[in-house]
């Protein structure tokens, strides 16, 4: 492992915290998010993990407040199949959390990580703003 286990400077913090709450404002709608305990705490985790550049810890939990959206949207008896980037998410934790296959995620690659963090957490605030409006 060519990474040492030390915390991102200061500037990079700050510079990733800016990038996170600016993916917020882009999906914020005419609602506030209404988050339970789980999913505000859930969230201040994949905003510290986002920071910290934990990048494979991003699309796990990532996927643990896309995938209680979406269950909730079904429980609602909206029978519309997932978008497709809520499938995307959905094969890269499984990736993750599980491995195996003969293309697994975790590629060597930190650019295309930190890529695939960034649309996780995108798609993390479009799905928490969408359950918001409804």
């Amino acid at each position: 492992m060519d990474r040492a286990l030390a915390p991102p400077s200061a500037e990079t913090w700050a510079r990733r915290a800016a990038w996170f709450w600016k993916a917020h404002d882009v999906n914020a709608g005419p609602a506030p998010l209404a988050l339970d305990s789980r999913a505000e705490l859930l969230l201040g985790d994949l905003e510290s993990a986002f920071c910290a550049g934990a990048w494979s810890a991003v699309i796990l939990l990532a996927w643990a407040l896309v995938e209680d959206v979406e269950r909730r949207r079904a429980a609602a008896g909206d029978a519309a199949a997932p978008a497709a980037d809520v499938d995307w998410l959905r094969e890269r934790r499984n990736r993750v959390a599980h491995g195996g296959g003969a293309d697994p995620w975790l590629p060597s690659d930190e650019r295309a990580q930190q890529g695939d963090a960034e649309a996780a957490v995108r798609l993390t605030f479009k799905a928490l703003f969408a359950a918001a409006w409804r």
